[in-house]
């Protein structure tokens, strides 16, 4: 089946005027958000790069070769998708500015964000989570903290660019790049979401139920436009809007994840008419165990976790993955120094999760 790259190659000679912009074109410019501008763009609103100058600039730097490296968990097709898009009459006349990459291991905080502009919209991708560990963390941590940092500038971020461009916005992201499209929209005020025409949330992890029931989610839910795989994981994490389209796609597991493994049609994705059953187990089982928890026992839970995780000294899933023999001796090795009482705490949570797990598989048998 096709996927992004075919679609570039189909519909790359037809500009956004004679075939406006649909949810694969949100989908191209997430991806390509992947890659490492940094350096290239300036944060600013007021400066503008073609597309076409901007891989330009890319391809010529002195660390290209590792620029278009975008993580181990991060598709290697993402370049050759990039390489398209540039080329293509649809793409390669937008206006990239106000590039912002910020990693904060203090405040467990990822985020990026770039700007594309046309004659008619302004689209704000956020960029999902990356390859580094802290941006997994920060994932994790939407599931007991009222607000994670990211979603703070990701509204800031909103709220800067309507400040210092004229004209509607279309808010997009992949993965909690999503979760950013929503959140920052949902938080605006009034007049910033009256110039907000689409908000696209491809794949995105969800928040509280009680996030659903605020004046400012219901003033732009009709602009939702949220998409998942057969087999969603990410996207069915928390709770979320009924409101996702499912998309036809042929990966395993967890790497339907991956927007390249998603189907798709010469004007929008090849749908389907639900979620896969094992998805709908994984979501019933992880939520339904999270929500059992204390606020104190999720953040045990996390914090011991990426405790772990850390202990090989890796900052990033690739550092993880180079050394992958040492790197489990490190974490077993780390395990074995927990405290008693963590790892009995630890030992409860998991307990829970296997009970819950265990419950929803013989309900689903009896369907």
């Amino acid at each position: 089946m096709a996927d992004l790259i075919d679609y570039v190659k189909w519909r790359g000679d037809v500009d956004f005027k004679a075939s406006p912009f649909n949810a694969v074109d949100n989908l191209v410019l997430c991806q390509i958000s992947y890659l490492h501008f940094d350096g290239l763009l300036d944060s600013s609103f007021k400066s503008a790069t073609p597309l076409s100058e901007l891989f330009e600039k890319f391809i010529s730097t002195p660390d290209f070769e590792k620029r278009k490296e975008a993580g181990a968990l991060i598709s290697n097709k993402t370049y050759e998708l990039f390489t398209l898009t540039a080329k293509s009459n649809r793409y390669k006349k937008l206006l990239a500015r106000g590039f912002i990459n910020k990693i904060d291991e203090e405040k467990e905080e990822q985020f990026c964000a770039i700007t594309y502009s046309d004659k008619k919209n302004h689209y704000i991708i956020f960029r999902g989570t990356d390859d580094t560990l802290v941006g997994w963390k920060e994932d994790f941590n939407l599931g007991f903290m009222d607000t994670v940092p990211s979603q703070q500038d990701a509204l800031t971020y909103l709220s800067t660019a309507a400040s210092s461009l004229w004209g509607t916005f279309i808010l997009c992201g992949h993965s909690k790049g999503g979760n950013l499209s929503i959140y920052s929209a949902s938080m605006s005020p009034e007049k910033i979401q009256k110039r907000i025409t689409a908000i696209y949330n491809n794949d995105g992890p969800g928040f509280k139920k009680e996030f659903f029931t605020q004046a400012g989610y219901l003033a732009i839910s009709e602009k939702e436009k949220s998409f998942v795989p057969q087999m969603s994981i990410i996207g069915m994490l928390f709770c979320h809007s009924d409101k996702y389209v499912t998309v036809e796609n042929d990966a395993q597991g967890f790497y339907q994840h991956d927007p390249f493994t998603w189907h798709v049609g010469p004007t929008g994705f090849v749908e389907r008419p639900d979620t896969s059953e094992e998805s709908k187990f994984i979501e019933k089982t992880v939520n339904q165990w999270f929500n059992e928890l204390e606020k104190e026992q999720k953040k045990q839970f996390i914090e011991t976790m990426f405790s772990v995780l850390r202990a090989p000294n890796a900052s990033t899933n690739t550092q993880l993955a180079e050394n992958w023999g040492e790197t489990i001796m490190q974490m077993l090795k780390a395990m074995t120094k927990i405290d008693a009482k963590t790892r009995d705490a630890v030992g409860k949570t998991l307990q829970l999760l296997f009970k819950n797990a265990w419950e929803n598989r013989d309900s689903l048998k009896k369907k």
